[in-house]
């Protein structure tokens, strides 16, 4: 009975897949879909390390402006003179000083020719020093032997003025705060030269900075008294043709023009105060004269830092770069970002309404013929539509059109001077509202199909009408795909440049479109925009060279912006999709 039994047992080789051949599994592999999801893999992959390393270099890149580099001393061997191996303008560029201050930038190899008519190589260094003139970096090419000695002192310090502008040198003397004389010891009581210890100055700087802010909280003090008592005056003048002055009320005035009038006393001591202090500068080949103190912005001795102050100050010459206004040496982001992400918000708020409606026409209440069919392919070739065409027509239709004729509707009196009939923040977000409003109806459209049938029908089969229909069950259903539309439009507005230069956008707007005066919001200011700054600072700039540091620091802060309005967006999108979640399905 075991052996008959053993026998019915189907044998273990015959359940085994049959051999296949080698082009058999690589077609049953390629079938399958395989290479593909390797093929996506890598594309992420990729598309993730080029991510990084364009982060990594816009990083490195700008650190190279905030970071303090050290200050070498170099003495020359000789005043250099014109000869067969230098032309006139290396002359000009090392000059008459046997001693230069500054910093080492990078080094070069030239070919050379020489008397004999043949060419050998020659090396040359870059050397940064002060900025006399103007805010525009000075640079010295030097050959490297004509260079006698290289030192690198402590004491030299490295000066940020408020112009922009960039000085190095040894600090001689400085100003007594009682008498104003300028003095070469410590009067605080340490009695060491201004030249080996450097602290008093640092202890003025600070002292000086709580003044200014102190200046500030008064300006502001002294403006919000002054509104108060013109407000005043004018009440007194209404009572007074009235003739119900009463004798509190004139005491309430003169209160108020007292209290003006100190204030005004106390900004007059300050703004003195400030003016006051002097700093004298020299040593070889540094810098060799007074500044005000009122005019340095940060003073720093790199030589004699550690990583952890070279680490903080980066960070707080960082810091005042995104939150400081452009000024002649062209620092200063935060108008820029502001009016970036103020453009973008408008444009937003916008192009949602009129995409999402759009896209409810055409899927939800449209006949689905011809002419609806030639609409989808006329926005979707409105999307591949160069940026540039919809700054012409932004400029001819919004500021040239509707722009004039509300100038010569409403503000009349003003013209020739326009208002509206020129370029602002309200044209550049209507223009680029248009230049995504397709991206918008096609993400739309496509989260709207993937709403099921039957929860419209469900809704109607309850008793809700069509709008209620759409308001309440598909619109909410088909939200994140409204979000994945809105991202898709940040992306593509934020980094626009071309279509902002004809409608609004300018290298220096003096005020905010956003103040504390009604109506708080102005739409027909100018504004400023970090693409523009890049473009401005990369290609309109008299130094390039020196500003590619700023251009690095600026690109860097226009992707961070991109990408925290895209997060911002992706987050609500994941937030209505885990609200709606089996909506679609």
């Amino acid at each position: 009975m075991r052996h008959a039994h053993t026998s019915r047992t189907p044998s273990k080789t015959s359940l085994l897949r049959p051999p296949e051949h080698l082009l058999a599994r690589l077609s049953r592999y390629w079938r399958d879909g395989g290479p593909w999801g390797w093929l996506n893999a890598m594309a992420v992959s990729v598309s993730l390390l080029l991510m990084m390393g364009l982060i990594s270099l816009l990083l490195v890149g700008s650190l190279g402006h905030f970071w303090p580099s050290r200050l070498v001393e170099i003495a020359l061997l000789e005043p250099m003179t014109q000869t067969s191996e230098t032309s006139d303008a290396d002359s000009a560029a090392i000059g008459n000083g046997q001693h230069l201050l500054g910093e080492l930038m990078r080094e070069e190899v030239r070919h050379v020719q020489t008397a004999s008519g043949t060419s050998r190589p020659r090396q040359w260094w870059l050397l940064q020093t002060s900025s006399e003139q103007s805010a525009a970096a000075s640079w010295r090419w030097l050959p490297k032997d004509m260079l006698n000695a290289l030192t690198f002192p402590e004491q030299a310090l490295a000066l940020e003025l408020r112009d922009g502008r960039v000085l190095y040198g040894m600090a001689q003397a400085l100003s007594d705060p009682t008498t104003g004389e300028l003095v070469t010891t410590d009067v605080s009581g340490s009695g060491k030269p201004l030249a080996e210890d450097a602290t008093p100055l640092f202890v003025r700087l600070d002292d000086i900075e709580s003044q200014r802010r102190n200046l500030a909280a008064l300006r502001s003090h002294g403006e919000q008294l002054s509104k108060q008592l013109t407000a005043l005056t004018q009440q007194y003048a209404a009572r007074h043709d009235s003739g119900t002055v009463t004798a509190e009320f004139e005491e309430e005035i003169n209160a108020a023009r007292q209290a003006l009038i100190t204030r005004e006393q106390q900004l007059m001591s300050l703004r003195d105060a400030l003016t006051a202090g002097q700093l004298q500068l020299a040593g070889r080949g540094g810098h060799d004269g007074q500044i005000a103190l009122e005019e340095i912005k940060r003073a720093w001795q790199p030589n004699a830092l550690g990583f952890g102050g070279r680490l903080s100050l980066t960070l707080n010459r960082f810091a005042d770069f995104i939150s400081d206004t452009p000024n002649d040496g062209g620092e200063g982001a935060w108008p820029a970002i502001f009016g970036t992400v103020l453009m973008v918000v408008l444009m937003s708020v916008i192009v949602m309404p009129f995409g999402v409606m759009a896209a409810l026409y055409l899927h939800e209440v449209a006949h689905q013929g011809r002419l609806t069919q030639l609409t989808r392919i006329a926005l979707r070739n409105l999307a591949g539509v160069p940026s540039i065409v919809y700054g012409v027509f932004g400029l001819g239709f919004f500021v040239y059109g509707v722009g004039a004729g509300i100038d010569r509707l409403f503000y009349a009196d003003q013209l020739p001077t326009p208002t509206f009939g020129t370029g602002g923040i309200l044209w550049a977000s209507l223009t680029l509202s248009l230049l995504t409003l397709p991206v918008v109806i096609v993400a739309t459209e496509e989260g709207l199909a993937r709403v099921p049938r039957r929860l419209r029908e469900g809704a109607l089969a309850l008793g809700a009408t069509r709008f209620e229909t759409l308001w309440r069950v598909v619109l909410p259903a088909a939200s994140p795909a409204l979000m994945t539309g809105l991202i898709l439009a940040v992306a593509r507005a934020a980094g626009e440049v071309a279509p902002l230069m004809l409608v609004g956008v300018v290298k220096l707007a003096p005020e905010l479109p956003v103040d504390d005066s009604f109506p708080w919001l102005h739409l027909d200011r100018k504004f400023m925009h970090l693409g523009h700054q890049v473009y401005d600072l990369a290609f309109q700039s008299s130094d390039a060279f020196s500003n590619r540091p700023l251009v690095y620091a600026t690109a860097l802060v226009l992707v961070v912006v991109i990408l925290c309005l895209n997060l911002s967006a992706i987050r609500l999108r994941h937030l209505l999709a885990q609200r709606y979640k089996g909506a679609t399905e």
